[in-house]
C-alpha cells in the first residue's frame, strides 16, 4: 500500500471503530493493517509501518484461509466465508465467522484481501441451546409414547376385570372412564406419528448453526435444484454443482442463501410472508398471474445484479468458465422461453417451501 490519502485516513478511521474485525492482506498472508478491535482481541500492539504475518495470529488455520484468498481468481467467486474457533488474550474461546473479499491493485488485478472477523459466539451459543432444547423435547415425547404403552396394558385389564362384576351399573362406569382414558392414549399416539414428521425435517434441516432460517430455505432451494437436474438427466460429471449442500463450494452456497433472502423482499411486495406450517395436508399457496410475472422480474433483476458484480457480461452464447451468459439482460429483452425458467421458479417457490414445513400466507 501506497503512502495513505485523506480519503484512506478517513476510511481506515472508520474501519477503527468497527465492532468487528478488519485486516488488510497482501497475497502472501502479511497484514498490512488491523483495526482497533482485532488488535485488543489479540493483545496485539499495532506500530505503524511494521508487518506480520497471518502465519503469527492463525497458526492453525493460516493456510486454510490464504487458499480461499487464491481461490479469488476460481470463476464466479466474489467472496467467502470461513467459520474458526480460537482463543483470545482473555484465554476465552471466541467463534469467529470470517469474511474475506478480493482488495484490487490499481491495474484492477487482485492484490490480496480485505478479512472481516464477526465473533459470533453467542449465536454459536445460542443454536447449540437450541439443539439441547430440542433433544429434551425429544426424549419428553419419547416418555409420552411409552407411557401410553404402560398405561394401556393395565386399562385393558381393568376392563377385563370390570366385565367379572355383577354390579352391572359400576361396571358400565369403569367401561365408560376407561373408553375416555384410551382415547387420550390414542390421541396420544396420533400426535406422536404426526410430530415424528415434523421432527424428521427438524433433524434433516435445522443443524444450521447461526445462519437460521435462510439457510433452511437455502437448503430446500438446493434440494429442488437436484431434483430439477436429475429429471433433466444431469449428473456430477456433466454439473459439478449436483453434491449435497455439505459439499457445495460456499460461493455457491452464499448465492442460495442470498436467493433466500430474497424471498422475503419479494414476498413483501404482494403483501406475503413465510410463516410455518402445520403439516403437509395443508394446500399449497398459489400466485396470481400477475404477481408470478412480478415475482420472477425481481429475481431476474436480483440474479442479473449479482452476476454482474462478479464480472459476468452479456454473451449469446453461455460459457461459466468466460463468466459469459446469454440471460444477463433486461427483464424486457428476455425471450418468453427464458422469462419461463424464473415463472416457473416462483410457482414452485410454495412447494419447495413445504418439504421444510413453512408457508407462504398474505398479510
Amino acid at each position: 500500500m501506497g503512502p495513505p490519502t485523506n480519503l484512506q485516513e478517513t476510511l481506515f478511521s472508520a474501519l477503527d471503530g468497527l465492532t468487528e474485525w478488519v485486516l488488510v492482506l497482501e497475497p502472501d498472508g502479511t497484514v498490512v493493517w488491523s483495526n482497533r478491535t482485532f488488535n485488543e482481541f489479540m493483545g496485539y500492539d499495532d506500530v505503524p509501518g511494521y508487518r506480520r504475518s497471518l502465519r503469527l495470529f492463525f497458526p492453525a488455520f493460516a493456510d486454510e484461509l490464504l487458499s480461499e484468498i487464491r481461490d479469488f481468481s476460481a470463476p464466479g467467486l466474489y467472496h467467502s466465508m470461513v467459520t474458526k474457533t480460537l482463543l483470545g488474550k482473555d484465554r476465552v474461546k471466541h467463534v469467529i465467522r470470517f469474511t474475506m473479499v478480493p482488495r484490487y491493485d490499481k491495474d484492477g488485478n487482485i492484490g490480496g484481501a480485505l478479512v472481516y472477523g464477526l465473533d459470533i459466539t453467542d449465536l454459536v451459543e445460542m443454536e447449540q441451546f437450541k439443539r439441547d432444547a430440542y433433544a429434551q423435547i425429544e426424549k419428553n415425547i419419547e416418555q409420552f409414547a411409552i407411557l401410553g404403552d404402560h398405561l394401556r396394558n393395565p386399562l385393558t385389564a381393568i376392563i377385563g376385570l370390570s366385565d367379572l362384576l355383577e354390579d352391572r351399573k359400576t361396571a358400565g362406569k369403569i367401561h365408560t372412564l376407561a373408553t375416555e382414558i384410551d382415547d387420550i392414549i390414542t390421541r396420544i399416539d396420533k400426535g406422536w406419528i404426526e410430530s415424528e414428521k415434523v421432527r424428521t425435517i427438524i433433524r434433516k434441516y435445522y443443524d444450521i448453526g447461526a445462519a437460521g432460517t435462510r439457510e433452511l430455505v437455502a437448503r430446500a432451494i438446493h434440494e429442488h435444484y437436484l431434483e430439477n437436474e436429475k429429471n433433466a438427466s444431469q449428473t456430477m460429471e456433466t454439473n459439478t454443482s449436483m453434491v449435497p449442500w455439505n459439499e457445495l463450494p460456499n460461493r455457491l452456497k452464499d448465492s442460495n442463501v442470498r436467493q433466500a433472502e430474497n424471498i422475503w423482499k419479494m414476498l413483501h411486495r404482494i403483501h406475503c410472508t413465510i410463516a410455518l406450517s402445520s403439516g403437509d395436508k395443508e394446500p399449497l399457496f398459489v400466485f396470481s398471474g400477475n404477481e408470478v410475472e412480478l415475482l420472477a422480474e425481481m429475481e431476474h433483476e436480483r440474479w442479473v445484479d449479482e452476476r454482474v458484480k462478479k464480472g459476468w457480461v452479456y454473451v449469446g452464447n453461455r460459457d461459466d468458465m468466460q463468466k459469459i451468459h446469454d440471460c444477463i439482460l433486461p427483464w424486457a429483452d428476455l425471450s418468453d422461453t427464458q422469462r419461463m425458467k424464473d415463472r416457473n421458479a416462483v410457482r414452485a417457490l410454495p412447494a419447495i417451501l413445504a418439504k421444510v414445513y413453512l408457508k407462504i400466507v398474505r398479510v
